[in-house]
């Protein structure tokens, strides 16, 4: 039923894009999983839109240089593995440049993002994944203070992380590295305080590696707020990504950039759906964002 949902939707692709061709889209992927499927998604992206990147995202917003028709930039969030060794070689077979948000806290490391601690652990004692999920969300909803107390029951998880010469090798080879907080807590749930410390632990790491993109920053699991974008700008973030599943305005706010959630298995009609905006824009109807 849903798939043929999105096959319907697909066929709307090219007239939602019409309607929309001066709007930026921007892509917000984690993983890659299935190369065939992520190639068959960058093909039919460069055949219908103009894909940019952050550098002509800066222009567009410091210089007032036009952006092309349809314009689109395609993001990573966390800093999977899976992006360097499945992503980036079809990125680079199809010349596309992109923006990698890393998670600062993991990098040359062997650990997980603590939320893989609680689905594990939650897991080991035999709840579901829907269940273990349900733990997560619960988690997030708490305080950040809280949250921390209640994650030294949850033993790190050991995963493959990027290290410094991935990073080297993904910003050579047209990847962008920005910014997505030091240990990806859910701002919203900080003290200003908080998300200063979040914002100097990762400045560091920015600095010590000689990356530039500190201030070109993604809101972990796309928890935002007004306080949090002010403390945010103090800390001298300039751009700053949402997860809030919409097509960009006419108008380009550069602190409060809305990206379309995507997955790089997605079936090619429920990408077209989503990309399009079509799908956004129903999401957000039945959402009453």
């Amino acid at each position: 039923m849903r798939s043929k949902l999105y096959w319907f939707l697909s066929k709307f692709d090219g007239l939602i894009r019409r309607n929309y061709s001066d709007r930026l889209r921007v892509l917000a992927y984690h993983k890659v999983p299935d190369e065939r499927a992520f190639e068959e998604q960058i093909i039919y992206l460069k055949s219908h839109y103009n894909i940019i990147s952050i550098p002509e995202l800066k222009r567009h917003i410091y210089d007032k240089a036009d952006l092309p028709k349809n314009p689109l930039l395609i993001t990573f969030d966390d800093g999977d593995i899976s992006v360097i060794e499945k992503g980036l070689p079809i990125l680079k077979k199809h010349s596309i440049e992109s923006c990698l948000f890393i998670i600062t806290g993991l990098i040359n490391t062997s650990n997980d993002v603590w939320i893989s601690s609680v689905e594990q652990k939650e897991m080991k004692n035999g709840k579901s994944y829907q269940d273990a999920r349900k733990v997560v969300s619960l988690f997030k909803s708490m305080s950040n203070r809280d949250r921390v107390v209640k994650m030294r029951d949850y033993p790190e998880v050991d995963k493959q992380q990027l290290n410094t010469d991935d990073l080297k090798k993904l910003q050579k080879n047209g990847m962008y590295i920005g910014n997505h907080t030091h240990t990806h807590p859910m701002l919203d749930k900080c003290s200003s305080q908080e998300i200063m410390k979040e914002m100097n632990s990762s400045k560091q790491v920015f600095d010590e590696l000689e990356l530039p993109g500190y201030n070109i920053f993604a809101y972990p699991n796309g928890n935002a707020d007004d306080n949090t974008n002010k403390t945010l700008i103090d800390a001298n973030i300039d751009f700053i990504f949402l997860f809030d599943h919409k097509i960009n305005p006419a108008v380009l706010d550069h602190h409060n950039i809305s990206r379309i959630r995507v997955d790089s298995d997605n079936k090619l009609a429920e990408f077209k759906a989503k990309v399009s905006g079509l799908h956004p824009l129903m999401f957000n109807l039945k959402n009453n964002n």
